[in-house]
Formats: C-alpha cells, sequence, structure tokens
C-alpha cells in the first residue's frame, strides 16, 4: 500500500530518520515533503488532500477542534517544535518599553492572532497585567489561516488589518509599539532597527521553567480525519515512527565525543547542560509528559476567546494516543 504524504515545516533532526528511510511507517519509507515556509505548510495541510499527514500549528489545530463538531484533523501528540516565546517580542531600538507590563494601551502587531506564538505571549501579557482588551491588534497575514477566528474577535477587540506593508515596516516607522514574531533579516534580531523587549529573555526563561516545568508547545502532527478513519492504524505507525526518530536524534547528540555533528563547538557542554535543566527526555512526546502544557494552552485559548469552551484532549487527539 503507498504510504501517506507527510508534509513538514522543516528538516528538523528529529523528524531525519523518518525522512531518510532510517524509521519505517507500518513497515515502509515514508513519502515526506518540506514546505518552502511555515505558513505554506499550515495553508496546504487546510486545503490538500493530498497531504495525508503533517505538521499544523497547534493554536490552528486547538481553534479548529474546539468550534468544530468534527475537525477535518485529529492530532498526535508529537510535538515537533517548541520554544519559550519571552524573547519573540520585538520594540524598535530605542523604545522606552521593557517589559510586558508596559504594553497596556499600545499597539501591537503579530501575523494572525490565533498563531502558536501570539497565544503563548499574550498568556505572559495578562500574567503582567495586560488583557487582551488593553491593546490595539494588528495581524498582516495575507491569507489567513484561521480567518474566522478574527472576523469572529474584531467584536470585542480592536483588531485591524495590515495592507500592503509589513508589521516590520510599521515599527521601523514607529506606528506600531510592539511585533510579536522575529525580523525577517537575521542581521535585525541583534544588530539592526528592532530590539527584543526583555532585555535578559534567556534569565526569565529559564527562570520560568524553573518554577512551572513547561516547556512551550508549538507545532504538533496531524493526520487527515479522512485518513483516520479509512486507515486507523496509520495514528500508531506515525506515533511509533517519529517516537523513534526523536530518540536517534537524541542518542546522536548525547554521542557527539569526537565527530560533531551539529556545528557547535562546545556541543558535549549544551547537551549536558540541558540534561541537568530539562531532565533525559528534553523534548517529550506523548500526553502525560506534556500535560502541564496542554492544560495551560486550553486555558489561555478559553481566556482568549479563541475556544468558546474548555477545550478536551478528545478533541484535540486521536483516541490511540490519548494515554500516550
Amino acid at each position: 500500500m503507498k504510504q501517506p504524504l507527510i508534509l513538514l515545516t522543516h528538516n528538523y533532526d528529529r523528524t531525519a530518520a523518518v525522512v531518510d528511510g532510517r524509521v519505517l511507517i507500518g513497515g515502509n519509507r515514508a513519502r515526506v515533503e518540506v514546505a518552502n515556509s511555515v505558513p505554506e505548510n499550515f495553508k496546504r495541510m487546510m486545503s490538500d488532500d493530498k497531504v495525508v499527514a503533517g505538521e499544523m500549528s497547534l493554536g490552528f489545530h486547538a481553534v479548529i477542534s474546539g468550534s468544530q463538531d468534527k475537525s477535518r484533523f485529529v492530532g498526535l501528540p508529537i510535538f515537533l517544535s517548541r520554544s519559550f516565546r519571552h524573547g519573540n517580542v520585538f520594540v524598535g531600538k530605542n523604545s522606552v518599553l521593557e517589559n510586558f507590563s508596559d504594553l497596556k494601551g499600545k499597539k501591537v502587531g503579530l501575523e494572525e492572532y490565533a498563531m502558536t506564538m501570539g497565544i503563548w505571549a499574550r498568556a505572559l501579557f495578562r500574567e503582567a497585567g495586560v488583557s487582551p482588551q488593553s491593546i490595539d491588534w494588528y495581524t498582516a497575514r495575507d491569507p489567513v489561516v484561521v480567518p474566522e477566528i478574527e472576523a469572529k474577535l474584531k467584536s470585542t477587540l480592536n483588531l485591524s488589518r495590515v495592507h500592503g506593508r509589513t508589521l516590520w515596516d510599521l515599527l521601523e516607522n514607529g506606528e506600531i509599539d510592539a511585533v510579536i514574531g522575529r525580523p525577517p533579516k537575521l542581521q535585525d534580531v541583534h544588530h539592526g532597527p528592532f530590539r527584543r523587549l526583555l532585555k535578559d529573555h534567556w534569565a526569565v526563561q529559564r527562570a520560568y521553567y524553573s518554577e512551572r516545568k513547561m516547556f512551550p508547545l508549538m507545532h504538533l502532527l496531524v493526520l487527515r480525519r479522512a485518513a483516520y478513519e479509512e486507515r486507523p492504524e496509520l495514528a500508531s505507525d506515525l506515533f511509533t515512527a517519529f517516537v523513534q526518530s526523536k530518540q536517534i536524534a537524541m542518542d546522536d547528540l548525547r554521542s557527539n565525543l569526537h565527530t560533531l555533528s551539529v556545528t557547535l563547538p562546545m556541543l558535549e557542554s549544551h547537551v549536558d547542560d540541558t540534561v541537568k535543566i530539562f531532565g533525559d527526555d528534553w523534548w517529550p512526546y506523548g500526553i502525560r509528559r506534556n500535560l502541564a502544557e496542554l492544560n495551560a494552552f486550553a486555558s489561555y485559548c478559553l481566556d482568549q476567546e479563541l475556544t468558546p469552551a474548555p477545550l478536551q484532549l478528545d478533541r484535540l487527539f486521536c483516541a490511540e494516543t490519548l494515554f500516550s
């Protein structure tokens, strides 16, 4: 039987063994494509039925699953992307803003309101006393991946669309105060017209993890529901394969004693520090090891009016993985 087409946003080390055939899916080599960009990946997942499984924004998946009786996707707790987002709020390099609490009453841009990065960032703002309603929001992605959310929220938020210009142009010209994201040019992250809002975001992220033991989830693997209903074993086959692939990548990082496979001179030290902070499995898949993050994310979606009711895990993930 022909293997399903899988779409990824990047050639991750944790997926490499699936891509190159060292790990098989249901006894067969995977068919994998890598999208040209993250937005292209998500849009194609929404529209191309030939893509049976692939990487999806947790925010988009949560919004779709929470607002529809039967989403077009079932989720697998394979968290292909995760990242702390304290360092993804940028201001102009001469801005007087220094903390999340300074954003009350300000103009803040992000590509799409329901994007996962924005959900985690707004939760940080809320903890600093800044509600979504106290910010003027600007979005710029065209087309929007989940347009129904922004249409609905315009009745409760000051939410505007930017046309013909980028958010970074607006920020550089002082027309907005901050952007949640990453500057388009790598050099602008450190030496351009922008700077991070938090001047020592690494220290804040370490403290965040030390206190909560949460490593924010960004993207997961989803399986098209029609394919899942036709071949339920696909869910278990995919889960098993991606778990094995991730373990191969982590084992490789821990065995770089002579030849470095990653272009980092102090790789062994980085891995040792990571294990001390996060434990031996520092990038866990499955439900149980990620319950804190999943429960927090569900509460943020409800608080931010992205879902009409608290998200239940059985709406986000297929039955075969609920006890993983």
